[in-house]
């Protein structure tokens, strides 16, 4: 059985708890991970048989008229055969690479590793394990290292089973270390203020407590028992609090844990971090299960006895509210996808196993529906696109029936953050050129993404290179198997198949360059890929003299240099890690100038504008015919300008939905969410009423058709009704339809119905009955006579004007002169002097 290398970048999975969250890419850290592979089927073997003839072709073509090749800058290999590792590049200029190698227990905690650190940029490696700790004649283990979000340079090693730190200030050239203070403490995990370089917080799961340091592990202060798991505190994210000194934690009941209730209290804890500065966030969140914190929310889950489930926000630090979110469905758990400009994006397992992606207005409170039947399995089948605003690429399960475990599945995208989702449109021509057969909405373009058995790449973009997404891909009514590489190069708008097959891909120099080679999903390969044009053409590289399966295609994050690292083995049978540094500095002969950028526009197809998200945005991008250094410092130009409103920049309001299943059409009442009717309150006269829609958050439009979509004032519609003549009687109630909003939602009339004291509807007396009949006819008798005198008044004026005008028209004709008109509308005080036409 082969191994295989699944990469991922820290951050960039699943926090896994009750709520969690698609954490953003942690700057310079990745993972590399050997697993068994998944069934990975002949076809692909068979496939590189039968296009080798034209892979060589084509590569033989592209050396020709390659001027200048990349060079190899360097190859290592790491002899102790782990099959886990972490990687850091330092950058800010630095050419350190660090690398934690390591074998795992069963249960995942580590039993051998190893450090080696790079200072060439991976050219050659070193092992640096006697450097950290020279009195020890025996290697350390190392469970994890830290890096300092301030400082990267600043790195810090914790070896739980000396109970010391070690650390260093300036990438591994020192190196110094503290014991634990107080020694009885025992952390297995720390995490690093966002602001405070020195400030560290740890957990220790073997009395369940949390300790900070203010100075970098020198010593450390307990500030919270009963702490569950690492997953229960967090500091806060710079900017929402004042000092930017808080601490998270939700803490347990030592009473209720044993009793089986697993509910926890929420708490923050401020500098200098003692018993006065603890507090309970919110007394009326009261007990819960869990809680995020990102940007302006916090997201808390709750569980009441009916064992009915519910998502709690707290906005800009404020007491939390109940997340409205419009479903008949139950609730089963929350995963916090990411927020975009001022919105949030909450994904929602119901029952039943199917999960619907829900987007918030600002506040975090009122969602609505986005895309239902999210595919969601050990990973999230959700991807922003970095570098374009409000695109995401999502897959989507095409169901008829409850069960999603084996329905198809096809891709969407959005381009306004989830507020419409549409097929993507496939290339006119394949890979070779051929006409492709494909017109949506029978056939179109779907993505090997997270879930998929056979996904490396998934769905790449950087904000180094805005517009560019890579990715794996099949054409026709749902994604199958035997994916292809295709690049769009305007932000998922168009695409185009630029490589036949799998491959691990990465974008160096700012987007200037894109880097391929054949992945696990291939055989062996001793041939880069690399395209100076965005993927239109590709030329061929040699990288190294001996086959290798290549698992990890990494550069520094920024991916603004010209150097990328190949991970993987030699084919030859050593499961040693090998890497192998390519430099692609000599392909270019000069630095770009002004002439060689032009402007991008992304656009929207389905509008007629170029404005996304009311804004229109003008980015500098190189021109594809030119191949010149971009550089390590190139800062991007971009430009913004401000669009009217139109239809694009709104959704569904909460309480409203779009009804087809792909959710198209215009937003109407949602059947499923039953709305207050802010008329009930008493004195209420007016209100503001939804016209079904709300503008997309972080959508910056002005003016145009903003006020037909815009919220207005309306007006209750009660009317007044005369006392009752009988003491037993009370003034009427108002009441609505089945709906308690019908009135607040629709022009439909209220009806009335009178109550008696009680509550309990009136029964009128005989008496009662006769002098309403008495008075109806009363009523109509008077009706009859007011519309008698009208029809008599109407009759006389126009008797009156039919005379004056008979008499005006005869002395016109008696001078001799003329006039036709098109209607009468002379009064009485007008005279022949006042009009032109007469003498």
């Amino acid at each position: 059985m082969f191994s295989v290398l699944v990469l991922t970048v820290i951050g960039s999975g699943l926090a896994l708890a009750k709520i969690e969250r698609l954490q953003d890419r942690a700057p310079g850290i990745a993972e590399l991970t050997w697993e068994h592979p998944h069934a990975v089927g002949d076809r692909y073997f068979t496939q590189e048989k039968l296009l080798s003839s034209l892979h060589e072709k084509q590569g033989q073509r592209d050396r020709r008229q390659s001027s200048s090749q990349p060079q190899q800058s360097g190859k290592f290999e790491f002899l102790d055969g782990y099959h886990y590792g972490l990687i850091h590049y330092s950058g800010s200029e630095s050419e350190v690479i660090f690398v934690l190698t390591f074998n795992t227990d069963r249960y995942g905690y580590p039993t051998a590793t190893n450090l080696y650190k790079s200072a060439d940029y991976g050219r050659s490696f070193e092992n640096i394990e006697a450097q950290l700790n020279p009195e020890e004649p025996d290697p350390l283990l190392w469970r994890s290292f830290y890096v300092s979000p301030g400082n990267l340079n600043m790195l810090v090693f914790a070896s739980f089973e000396t109970s010391r730190i070690y650390y260093t200030l300036n990438e591994g050239q020192l190196w110094d270390h503290h014991d634990f203070d107080p020694p009885t403490i025992n952390p297995r995990s720390m995490k690093f203020s966002p602001t405070e370089d020195n400030w560290i917080l740890a957990h220790d799961p073997t009395n369940e407590r949390i300790y900070v340091s203010t100075n970098l592990g020198q010593s450390w202060k307990m500030i919270a028992e009963n702490v569950d798991q690492s997953s229960d505190y967090q500091w806060d994210e710079p900017g929402w609090d004042s000092d930017g000194s808080v601490i998270y934690f939700n803490q347990f009941d030592p009473e209720d844990r044993d009793r089986g209730n697993y509910t926890v209290s929420l708490f923050t804890q401020r500098y200098p971090f003692g018993a006065e500065t603890q507090q309970e966030f919110d007394p009326n969140l009261g007990r819960h299960e869990d809680f995020f914190l990102l940007g302006p929310y916090i997201f808390a889950q709750k569980t009441e006895d009916n064992d009915d489930t519910h998502l709690l926000v707290s906005y800009n630090r404020q007491p939390f509210q109940a997340a409205q979110i419009p479903t008949p469905y139950d609730h089963r758990s929350y995963i916090v996808s990411h927020i975009e400009e001022r919105q949030a994006l909450v994904i929602v397992q119901h029952e039943g196993g199917f999960y619907n992606l829900y987007l918030s207005e600002e506040t975090g409170v009122y969602f609505s529906l986005s895309l239902r039947d999210l595919v969601v399995d050990y990973a999230i089948d959700l991807e922003r696109i970095d570098g374009v605003n409000g695109t995401m690429i999502a897959n989507q399960y095409v169901r008829d029936t409850p069960d999603v475990t084996d329905a198809p599945i096809r891709t969407l995208l959005t381009l306004d953050n989830g507020g419409n989702w549409e097929l993507i449109h496939p290339p006119d021509l394949d890979v070779y050129g051929n006409p492709v057969n494909c017109e949506p909405p029978l056939c179109s373009l779907h993505f090997d993404m997270d879930t998929s058995a056979y996904a490396r790449l998934g769905v790449f973009s950087t904000e180094s290179a805005p517009g560019i997404i890579i990715a794996h891909g099949t054409l026709g009514d749902t994604l199958s198997s035997n994916p292809d590489l295709y690049i769009s190069r305007d932000g998922g708008v168009t695409w185009h198949e630029t490589l036949s097959g799998s491959y691990g891909a990465n974008v160096l120099d700012h987007g200037g360059i894109i880097v391929a080679v054949n992945d696990y999903h291939q055989v062996s390969s001793t041939v880069l890929k690399y395209s100076c044009n965005e993927g239109l053409s590709w030329n061929s590289f040699t990288f190294t003299d001996s086959a290798m399966v290549i698992y990890g295609v990494i550069t520094e994050p920024g991916e603004h240099t010209t150097n990328v690292s190949l991970y993987g083995i030699e084919s030859s049978g050593s499961r040693n890690w090998v890497v192998v540094t390519v430099d692609f500095d000599p392909i270019f002969s000069r630095d770009c100038g002004d002439d060689d950028y032009y402007d991008w526009l992304p656009w929207d197809d389905r509008s007629d504008t170029d404005c996304i998200l009311g804004s229109s945005i003008v980015i500098e991008r190189r021109n594809i015919t030119t191949c010149c250094r971009n550089g390590r410092d190139y800062v991007r130009e971009t430009q913004y300008s401000i669009c009217e409103c139109n239809e694009e920049d709104f959704e569904c309001d909460y309480g409203y939905a779009k009804p087809g299943e792909d959710l198209s059409g215009l937003c109407v009442k949602d059947p499923d969410v039953e709305l207050e009717d802010p008329c009930d309150n008493e004195g209420t006269t007016t209100y503001i009423a939804s016209t079904g829609y709300r503008k997309i958050a972080g959508d910056v439009c002005q003016g145009g058709d903003e006020r037909l979509y815009a919220p207005y004032e309306a007006e209750c519609c009660r009317t007044p009704t005369e006392p009752p003549t009988t003491a037993t009687n009370t003034a009427p109630t108002t009441t609505t339809s089945s709906s308690t909003s019908s009135k607040w939602l629709s022009s439909e009339t209220p009806t009335t119905t009178p109550t008696s004291s009680s509550g309990a509807p009136q029964t009128s007396s005989n008496t009662n009955d006769e002098r309403n009949k008495v008075v109806l006819m009363e009523v109509l008798v008077g009706v009859v006579a007011l519309i008698a005198v009208m029809f008599v008044i109407i009759i006389v004026i126009l008797f009156l004007k039919y005379f004056g005008l008979k008499k005006r028209n005869n002395q016109l004709l008696s001078s001799g002169q003329h006039r036709f008109r098109t209607e009468v509308n002379m009064s009485a005080a007008e005279s022949d002097d006042d009009d032109p036409l007469l003498p």
